[in-house]
């Protein structure tokens, strides 16, 4: 994120000095003024908004190393909390931090209002965002409305911007509304991480496997409604990461895995749970999409390892729309056997009381997976070798 443009516009003072020059100490700080210790406080997508705009003025590309980035108050006191402290610290990128009393203004120092920033902030993830993000409010003439207004809605664009360009069409529609819902609620706790949601994950695939098992009359409708729980959950934790800037490759993979696991069980689980209630057929076309679930999962693993590079379904997807003429299928065949959209379709069909038809629309999904993934990678097999002859 470049705050210079936001500067260049009027938010502080131009200093006219040659690139050669070098800044007075007090031209290296970058003083934030909040109205008051209430707004410097609000939770803004579960970070304070001074937390938010220390970490955006630590990304500035003019804030090279020794800058100093300080934050006060307009009207009254402001002793910080420590969750707040603890926010700052995490995110000002090692720059030097001084807030509250510890921060007295220093002459000729960068001066930032809190809520241009801000401003600045809500513009650049509206222009992200597209068309996906809400018309804007008009605000009133009264400044507290004025601040109060602009916090909410920094608060709910940022959590909109935590969603992920390769979600599902129902996803859009219903997982991550509802998602978002919890990821706000969870986020006025401190002491809330992305690893709190993978394990609530993981708790609600682990009870939906164990319905399934030992309820065979009720199990399987108990199962599906778990299942797609844990489809909406699964959401959370990457929406409490990307607003928190959380995200690491190792919460990554944990999730990734916690998301197979979770697939692998339900299908499992539903097909035991069929074959107890004696509809055989229905739970060998559970284990046979299963089969050819983990033998394309395997075709994957072993090309990765060969090649030292990740492949995974999305090449799958990349490679199907390269096509114009049939992207408008290609892109609803893909929203129709992504998991969003086959959490919701077992959830209703359980309590329609069709769940038999479950494990026969999983095995139909799992064929064309198993054959696209396997002309996929034998083409990228002959393009290799063609490439090295």
């Amino acid at each position: 994120m470049n705050l210079m443009n936001d500067r260049q516009r009027g938010l502080d003072p131009v200093f006219p000095l040659d690139e050669g020059d070098q800044k007075p100490a007090a031209l290296r700080t970058r003083h934030i003024v909040f109205p008051d210790a209430r707004t410097a406080e609000y939770l803004v997508a579960g970070l304070p908004l001074a937390a938010r705009l220390v970490h955006a003025l630590s990304l500035d590309g003019a804030a090279e190393p020794g800058c100093t980035i300080a934050a006060t108050v307009a009207e009254g006191s402001w002793t910080p909390s420590q969750r707040c402290r603890d926010e700052c610290n995490r995110l000002c990128g090692g720059l030097s931090l001084r807030l509250g009393g510890d921060a007295e203004p220093a002459r000729g120092a960068m001066v930032f209002g809190a809520l241009d920033l801000l401003a600045g902030l809500t513009r650049q993830v509206r222009e992200a965002l597209g068309k996906r993000a809400p018309r804007a409010t008009s605000p009133s003439s009264k400044a507290p409305v004025v601040a109060e207004a602009a916090l909410r809605e920094a608060d709910h664009l940022l959590l909109l911007a935590t969603s992920k360009p390769q979600d599902g069409l129902f996803s859009r529609l219903f997982n991550r509304p509802v998602s978002r819902a919890i990821t706000r609620r969870l986020l006025r706790h401190a002491w809330i991480q992305p690893l709190h949601a993978t394990a609530g994950t993981a708790l609600l695939a682990s009870l939906m496997l164990a319905v399934m098992l030992t309820s065979p009359v009720n199990g399987a409708v108990f199962g599906a409604l778990l299942f797609q729980a844990a489809s909406i959950f699964d959401g959370v934790d990457g929406e409490i990461a990307r607003a928190t800037f959380r995200t690491s490759p190792a919460g990554a993979r944990l999730d990734s895995l916690i998301d197979a696991a979770t697939n692998l069980a339900f299908v499992a689980g539903l097909s035991i749970n069929l074959w107890l209630r004696g509809d055989a057929s229905a739970a060998y076309a559970g284990l046979a999409g299963l089969v050819l679930l983990l033998a394309g999962l395997s075709q994957i693993g072993r090309r990765a390892q060969k090649q030292g590079e990740p492949i995974n379904f999305e090449a799958v997807k990349i490679h199907l729309r390269r096509n114009p003429k049939r992207r408008w299928l290609v892109d609803l065949v893909i929203w129709l056997t992504m998991r969003d959209f086959i959490a919701f379709a077992a959830a209703l069909l359980a309590v329609l009381g069709k769940v038999i038809w479950v494990p026969f629309i999983f095995l139909s999904v799992a064929i064309c997976w198993f054959v696209a993934i396997t002309v996929l990678l034998a083409r990228s097999a002959i393009r290799t070798s063609g490439a090295a002859s």
